[in-house]
């Protein structure tokens, strides 16, 4: 039956049914979502358009999935997130069911990447670091005419200011202060009041270190000119955790000490040398010794990008003895165990160490103590300075 003899009523829908089909294949965007981080990220999408709004990605790990003409929204990476429901996380913490999302944001504090596809012809989009900052992120666009904002390392949270840290995250000033001055709002709400230049130092510091790590990317509301992009609409997008690969483009193999935050006098120590299985893992007054300089070696660990911390004058392994919360952690022999595979979150002066068994897990401080021989464990991870580390 050709269309000149087809019941118009049918005809018509016919027609309807083409146009929607050829505008949507055309229109549509393909995300790609990739995991270059050598840590495990926990991705989180609001409107919930994806696995109900989030899910789990291993090192170097990718998902493909395609958002609709129209579609306004963001995502964003979590980390350190446990079993729970649903699950708590170092960062980008979320509501919802398990590591789903199901609906709702994350907390102020996490980079995101934002879209808003086909709004009148035109795709607009930016990776935002206005809230704060904890994964590095980028975009890569397939029109090459486009800008790709894809380039970041975790250096702002290594140079975060100390009133900006909390836990993972280095928080903007418009978060810590909730000042119109920082967040460019009353007085200060248009592009021509909101000038950062004005601020005090330590709140510039912020957004210079987000535009000389992450260049063509937001660092307070009205960087615009810096941050926002348009693109004719019909293009695809590949969104990736820590575009420079690796702890953001930081290889931590090699020998260090561990400074806990909540004590900087204080380093990770092998308690009295010891060379033993069991042996106890604590905090001690910094003195230069084996028993405080730590070998990272993430080769061939399982699983992929974590890494195996020996004490620096033997084959001993640090170790969490259990996947519990309060599982004591010790030295080992070196066995390739999960209980001594440890993921690297955030940046330094504020890295987290989660054990394989759970990585919902931080390696904590006991009660946050400051005291020579404070045993360290495994705790549900707080994002308290007693579970960050400087790896030096």
């Amino acid at each position: 039956m050709n269309g000149r003899d087809a019941p118009p009523g049918k005809f018509v829908l016919l027609l309807a049914a083409l146009a929607a089909l050829t505008c949507g294949t055309a229109v549509a965007a393909d995300f790609t979502v990739v995991n270059n981080c050598s840590y495990t990220v926990y991705p989180g999408i609001y409107p919930a358009s994806y696995a109900n709004g989030g899910w789990q990605m291993a090192p170097g790990a990718r998902v493909s999935f395609t958002l609709d003409s129209g579609w306004i929204g963001r995502m964003w990476g979590r980390t350190g997130c446990n079993g729970a429901s649903p699950a708590v996380c170092s960062t980008g913490q979320c509501g919802g069911v398990g590591l789903q999302c199901a609906g709702t944001t994350g907390l102020s504090g996490t980079s995101l990447a934002e879209f808003n596809l086909n709004a009148n012809g035109t795709d607009w989009y930016d990776v935002s670091y206005v809230d704060g900052f904890d994964n590095p992120v980028g975009i890569s666009i397939s029109n090459p005419s486009c800008a790709s904002p894809n380039t970041c390392t975790t250096a702002p949270l290594s140079a975060c200011a100390g009133d900006l840290k909390s836990g993972g995250d280095c928080l903007s000033p418009c978060t810590v202060f909730n000042s119109d001055q920082f967040c460019c709002r009353g007085a200060f709400g248009t592009q021509a009041s909101c000038v950062v230049a004005n601020w005090p130092a330590t709140e510039q510091s912020f957004v210079t270190n987000i535009h000389n790590a992450c260049p063509g990317e937001y660092a307070y509301a009205y960087d615009d000119a810096n941050g926002l992009h348009t693109c004719p609409t019909g293009s695809n997008y590949t969104v990736t955790f820590c575009p420079n690969g690796g702890s953001g483009g930081t290889s931590l193999n090699g020998a260090h000490t561990l400074t806990p935050a909540n004590s900087t006098a204080l380093r990770l120590d092998d308690y009295l040398s010891g060379t033993a299985n069991g042996n106890i893992v604590d905090i001690w007054t910094a003195n230069g010794t084996g028993a405080q300089k730590w070998v990272l070696a993430n080769n061939g660990v399982v699983p992929s990008g974590y890494y195996n911390i020996a004490v620096s004058y033997g084959p001993y392994c640090l170790t969490a003895a259990g996947s519990d919360p309060n599982s004591a952690v010790n030295l080992q022999a070196c066995n390739g165990s999960a209980g001594q595979s440890w993921q690297v979150t955030g940046g330094n002066g504020s890295y987290q160490l989660h054990p394989a068994t759970n990585t919902g897990l931080c390696l904590d401080v006991l009660y946050g103590g400051a005291s020579d021989g404070t045993p360290v464990l495994v705790y549900t991870c707080t994002g308290n300075n007693n579970q960050s580390w400087s790896i030096n």
